[in-house]
């Protein structure tokens, strides 16, 4: 391998090295499991003057997230959201995306730093591991919502019913995947070869196939829910309403239709294309950056998907000291735009009213046209 250092890239504790020397080692895994970090890899294997660009453009995405995710929590912890099952479901989601967010603003620190061996430990192990159960968690919260809405409206189920179980079933589902997931990093290890350069690979390759099926589980079957709960709720609308009047109803169908887009374009992607960083030309590199990211994109738009299609949901973010902050600061300087532009309507009209004698009150009192120097 050290033959060709000076031609080989290594990304955050893994080394990339040119075609020929895979082929010459017969290897068929090619470090399938040595890419920890798929989409900073993508951005380190880019053309240098990229980078800046990537790391921007992340920068801007995850402030919209927690923008979009900090006022979903404040208008779901209000009194009359928080006290509903789908309330508490939609607390947790939005604070599992918010982690979510800061983890994807460690992309670029990461991207900054791969070469210090804190942030190699971090990408081996600790990144893979927290996003991996920040987004299956979120996944199987948002399809135990769209079932709570189903229920709702076709069983009419009490939506104010008991709040533990909704704490329950998120601790449960946190439990199942915190462990289910344990390989990311159990089964990995950072080794170092005899030129001091790290790689992150797993031990065995059967962790590989473990992880595909944990994605089956907790990507695919969610939204195999989305979707049966998606043709159950038009049902039922249509069953009960005219087709112009289901769009008032848009806050049932709306994430649904939002989070199977994303999911599966994400999943035609993993099946159509097999990846490899060290094949890839440009272009597919920034197209596989694109469509990692479509994972993150629902947990990204909390607010938009959730809060937005919803006008009960809407008018409780419209009561938090937030947004009433915002709007009497906005009120009082348009007042006083309002005020300026009055004074100098009156101001230009001063040569005209200099003139002019007014009647006050039924006394028929005439003031003097003095008064209007004052102006």
């Amino acid at each position: 391998m050290s033959s060709y250092l000076n031609v080989s890239r290594c990304l955050f504790g893994v080394c990339i090295c040119p075609k020929t020397y895979y082929i010459s080692q017969h290897s068929n895994i090619i470090h399938d499991g040595s890419l920890t970090l798929p989409m900073i890899g993508a951005i380190l294997y880019d053309l240098p003057s990229l980078r800046y660009v990537y790391c921007f453009t992340f920068i801007c995405l995850s402030l919209i997230g927690l923008i979009n995710n900090i006022f979903s929590i404040m208008t779901f912890i209000r009194e009359r959201i928080r006290y509903t099952m789908c309330g508490v479901y939609l607390i947790f989601y939005s604070i599992f995306s918010l982690i979510l967010m800061i983890l994807i603003i460690t992309n670029v620190i990461i991207a900054i730093y791969y070469d210090n061996y804190i942030f190699r430990l971090w990408a081996c192990y600790g990144y893979p591991y927290l996003l991996t159960i920040t987004i299956y968690i979120s996944m199987l919260i948002s399809s135990i919502i769209v079932i709570e809405h189903v229920c709702h409206l076709y069983f009419d189920f009490d939506p104010f019913r008991s709040r533990k179980q909704p704490v329950q079933n998120t601790l449960l589902f946190l439990l199942l995947i915190s462990i289910s997931n344990l390989d990311k990093i159990f089964g990995r290890t950072l080794s170092i070869d005899e030129v001091g350069y790290y790689s992150c690979s797993y031990k065995d390759f059967s962790y590989k196939y473990w992880s595909n099926i944990l994605y089956y589980i907790y990507i695919i079957i969610p939204c195999c829910i989305h979707f049966t709960c998606l043709i159950c709720i038009l049902l039922i609308l249509i069953k009960r309403h005219s087709l112009r009047k289901i769009i008032l109803y848009q806050r049932y169908f709306t994430p649904s239709v939002f989070i199977l887009v994303c999911m599966t374009l994400n999943g035609l992607y993993l099946y159509l294309f097999n990846f490899h960083l060290t094949y890839s030309s440009g272009y597919l590199i920034r197209l596989h950056i694109g469509f990692i990211f479509l994972l993150y994109t629902p947990q990204l738009f909390t607010y938009m998907i959730y809060v937005m299609p919803n006008d009960f949901y809407v008018k409780e973010f419209y009561q938090i000291w937030f947004y009433r902050k915002l709007c009497y600061c906005f009120y009082n300087k348009k007042r006083h735009v309002q005020d300026f532009e009055v004074l100098q309507f009156l101001w230009t009209r001063r040569p005209s009213l200099e003139n002019i004698k007014t009647i006050s009150g039924f006394s028929d009192i005439l003031i003097p046209s003095e008064s209007y120097n004052k102006i």
